[in-house]
């Protein structure tokens, strides 16, 4: 395969994507309100003085009211919304790293920044490591399809899902979801690198791990997914070694892999520690939210939810109207989809958003590895199969995506709270899994007629998932 054939329509449909996220960026309604967010800036400023708490000191009559994280009991009183507020002094519960980094940077070029930028860069740099991602999987596994394939695959991973939308609305929520999920996918880039060598390479796996250990201590939700992804590439690292009889590197591999995400845990929970007197509270219980949080804490996760989640995020419909550019969003519902469940007072959603089976029908080929590999699951204690041959590299692969789409769909579908950026938590992982089961359905029927069927069909709902995305993410960028 010439690398020049591949690299430039690569680079071409990249460069597509990043112009459009500049677009999009700039014609957000944040623009006409002339601000966004500052917090990871005023977090970097706290850091930069010594102090683990916000410079700027909550008003005395919030802190004589008798519940200040009553709502109603603050009415009138200014606040930091969203911030934490423990012991007279207002904290952050989003993720430290970001503000780390960019208290670094601050001592050497003195720069003040809004969470835009990190928004813009977290999104480029994850549309970035996803195109690595899936230039390195089909260079892999699927080097025998054409080549148009890769230009494809990019734009979806580019332009389907919440990013473009999220641009238009680059506030600090938008960034420490998104830097999560960019520091997870680049942590499983890494990953994908170390293990498709022989021998495994101890320092891409360290690579691995130190990212990882970024993600989780951006977006404390990310644990979940991460911990599925390190526990299926240990056992995966555990079946090689086994295999090359290779026991004295399992150490070593473990050590690398294992060893940032401990020191990470050790210094989030000083991190609490130091600031709410508790190793595991990162400041949600104690966050002036849009109401009483602390009264209906048992209620802001529950299995309830599931079911409402599940459709508000992939079966919501959108509208198709006679004016440009004719898709437009639609608001999720809040009333129960089924009559045998009731869903608390609590329960919200945000704006409005399409489900992603109606507007990224091609994320439908993302059932093909699953069923695959349960298919193998199922046959693979047969007599006369191969012990060595039980997990292989694609196997990990899919593994992989597969348990972290669904780790990270838990916190999200037993949330209380909907909204469009929260598909980011998943998304990656699962439009990664539609570009597989594409090309293992067209590897599998090619050079039949079938396989030209499944081809069209599938650059069809390729090309309709992009447009409608991009439609939707104009369309909806104000609702």
């Amino acid at each position: 395969m010439e690398k020049n054939r591949i690299y430039l329509p690569a680079g071409i449909a990249g460069l597509l994507v990043i112009c459009i996220y500049a677009w999009f960026i700039s014609i957000g309604p944040w623009r006409t309100r002339g601000y966004t967010s500052d917090y990871y800036y005023q977090l970097a400023t706290s850091f930069q003085h010594g102090q683990l708490s916000l410079e700027t000191r909550p008003d005395p009559a919030l802190l004589a009211l008798p519940d200040p994280y009553d709502l109603k009991a603050r009415k009138g009183i200014p606040v930091v919304g969203d911030a934490s507020l423990y012991e007279g002094r207002y904290y952050l519960y989003f993720g430290p790293f970001p503000s780390l980094v960019l208290a670094v940077i601050a001592n050497i070029f003195p720069v003040k920044t809004g969470d835009q930028a990190f928004v813009y860069i977290f999104i480029g740099g994850l549309f970035c490591v996803q195109s690595l991602l899936f230039l390195a999987i089909f260079r892999r596994f699927f080097s025998d399809l054409p080549n148009g394939i890769i230009p494809l695959g990019i734009l979806i991973l580019g332009l389907t899902g919440p990013f473009a939308r999220m641009l238009t609305h680059p506030f600090i929520h938008e960034a420490a979801i998104s830097g999560g999920q960019f520091f997870a996918t680049a942590g499983f880039y890494f990953a994908f690198l170390a293990l498709k060598e022989k021998p495994i390479k101890h320092w891409k796996l360290l690579a691995a791990g130190i990212l990882w250990s970024c993600s989780i201590s951006t977006r404390i939700t990310q644990l979940v997914p991460i911990s599925v992804m390190v526990v299926i590439t240990w056992l995966f690292i555990f079946n090689e070694n086994r295999k090359l009889k290779l026991d004295s590197k399992l150490g070593s591999a473990t050590l690398a892999l294992i060893a940032p995400l401990l020191l990470c845990g050790v210094l989030l929970a000083w991190y609490n520690w130091a600031r709410f007197d508790s190793l595991f509270e990162f400041g949600l219980y104690y966050q002036l939210a849009g109401f009483n949080l602390q009264a209906n804490y048992p209620s802001l996760f529950s299995d309830v939810y599931i079911i409402q989640n599940i459709y508000n995020y992939f079966l919501n419909p959108f509208e198709m109207r006679g004016s440009f550019p004719f898709a437009y969003a639609v608001a999720g519902t809040e009333n129960p989809v089924f009559p045998f469940y009731e869903l608390p007072r609590l329960y919200a959603v945000e704006g409005k958003f399409a489900g992603l089976l109606y507007s990224t029908p091609f994320l439908i080929f993302s059932i093909s590895p699953l069923l695959i590999l349960i298919i193998r699951c199922t046959t693979m204690f047969k007599p006369g199969n191969k012990k060595d041959n039980l997990c292989n590299f694609f196997d990990w692969t899919a593994f992989s995506l597969i348990g972290s789409f669904i780790a990270g769909s838990i916190p999200i579908l037993l949330l209380f709270y909907v909204g469009f950026r929260y598909e980011t938590e998943f998304i990656t992982s699962l439009s990664m899994l539609g570009l597989i089961g594409f090309c293992q359905g067209w590897l599998l029927l090619r050079g039949t007629t079938a396989g030209q069927l499944f081809a069209w069909s599938g650059i069809g709902l390729a090309v309709f998932s992009v447009l409608v995305n991009i439609a939707l993410a104009f369309t909806g960028r104000t609702g």
